[in-house]
């Protein structure tokens, strides 16, 4: 799934909102929020609608749907950088969002680890390989050792994913378009 050389985000300048399309013609966009749930805990929210009224049997390919958790990740990684006292809680407000937290910290547990810390709710230890689907509420805190400087905002800014080793660029914008269609829970 680490094949990318280069990803397009849009966000809102505090970074509290990335948007993000994929999808066969790109017809499906994503939205990530980050919301403040208690002191230093914030929630990462997901979003996603279908800009496209043309039925396709498969809107998300598989190569998609790796590019969708990667970019997950970087986007975590990117906030967290800004941000690093924050904790970010990836609570599945639905069984498909409960499910893609775990699928993304599973499958990404070795790359996550030496930049993350990653518990369960409640002070419990997570083990990535327990096949326990009640698990569905997860902590992540930035280490205090993987701290670089973080990257000056400015309208644009290229980065580089120190998880991937690609290029990410991110637009900053006052506000993200909405569009018509309304965004529904993922």
């Amino acid at each position: 799934m680490l094949h990318r050389s280069f990803t397009c985000l849009q966000a809102l300048p505090d970074l509290s909102i990335f948007q993000f399309r994929t999808g066969r013609e790109a017809t499906i966009t994503f939205q990530l929020r980050f919301t403040l749930l208690r002191s230093g805990i914030y929630d990462l929210g997901i979003e996603q609608r279908q800009s496209s009224r043309i039925f396709y049997p498969y809107l998300v390919s598989e190569d998609d749907a790796g590019q969708i958790l990667d970019t997950v990740i970087q986007i975590i990684e990117l906030y967290t950088e800004k941000y690093p006292g924050r904790i970010i809680r990836l609570k599945g407000s639905t069984d498909l969002q409960a499910a893609l937290f775990r699928i993304i910290l599973r499958t990404h547990h070795d790359l996550l680890c030496p930049l993350f810390s990653i518990d369960k709710e409640g002070g419990k230890r997570f083990f990535p390989f327990r096949r326990n689907a009640g698990d569905s509420v997860f902590l992540l805190k930035r280490r205090v050792d993987s701290h670089l400087p973080s990257h000056p905002l400015r309208a644009s800014v290229n980065m580089r994913s120190r998880l991937f080793g690609n290029l990410v660029y991110v637009e900053l914008h006052r506000e993200i378009n909405l569009g018509k269609l309304p965004f529904a829970a993922l």
